[in-house]
């Protein structure tokens, strides 16, 4: 049975938890996402499971605001384990070479996967203010993503967030500045290694529109965020 989170209401106190915790409710869908990721265990533990930690520890139990009743963390894992579905016997580029493809392909599912992670947080986190508390119940200011972009669980002295609707959700977009927080350094390594690769994954982060290869994983995610 999947574990259902409700976000939490407007100034509702939640505690911060560390990320291993968080993704700890859902271990079925981790167990299926490390198998459609058709990787060594070794390279899933390099690159998958670091992201998956440090991700869940930044998103934490926020709202999607596109879709009520639900969370970011819970949206994107369901929409990155379709992904993984959809890859399956894809190649990537459409019309690579076999060779080329096949030598890829790993790094390519990672790609795809992180996308769906992280694609455009700036613009889904931007309608939301985050307060902070301390331990003594005492309002320690407001998230800052781009003074914190490891997110709640980096903030000294915070061990519980609230979450109010943001008057205007205009400014900088800082989406790129967590990707550079969270990815861990055998990713970020392995993407550099193939510039192809890199130069789609670096716009799908950010672009409104997915770039061509990589808009068949993502037929249909629009409507969660992620296209």
């Amino acid at each position: 049975m999947a574990y259902v989170v409700i976000p939490p209401r407007p100034g509702e106190h939640v505690r911060i938890e560390d990320g291993a915790a968080l993704l700890a409710r859902c271990p079925d869908r981790l167990t299926r996402i490390a198998q459609l990721s058709s990787t060594s265990a070794t390279q899933f533990a390099a690159t998958y499971q670091p992201l998956l930690v440090r991700w869940a520890a930044y998103l934490q139990w926020l709202p999607d605001v596109e879709t009520p009743g639900a969370t970011l963390l819970e949206r994107r894992l369901q929409g990155a384990e379709r992904m993984l579905i959809r890859r399956q016997g894809l190649i990537l580029p459409f019309g690579t070479e076999p060779e080329r493809a096949a030598r890829d392909a790993d790094l390519w599912t990672f790609a795809a996967f992180s996308v769906a992670l992280l694609r455009r947080l700036g613009t889904a986190l931007a309608p939301l203010a985050i307060a902070l508390w301390s331990a003594q119940h005492q309002a320690i200011g407001q998230w800052r993503p781009d003074l914190h972009p490891r997110g709640l669980a980096s903030i000294k002295n915070a061990v519980a967030y609230c979450v109010y609707p943001r008057d205007s959700s205009a400014g900088a977009e800082w989406t790129l500045l967590a990707v550079g927080a969270l990815l861990p350094e055998a990713a970020r390594h392995w993407l550099w290694r193939e510039p192809q690769v890199m130069a789609v994954w670096k716009r799908a982060l950010i672009a409104p529109t997915l770039p061509a290869p990589l808009q068949p994983l993502f037929a249909s995610e629009s409507r969660d965020g992620t296209g």
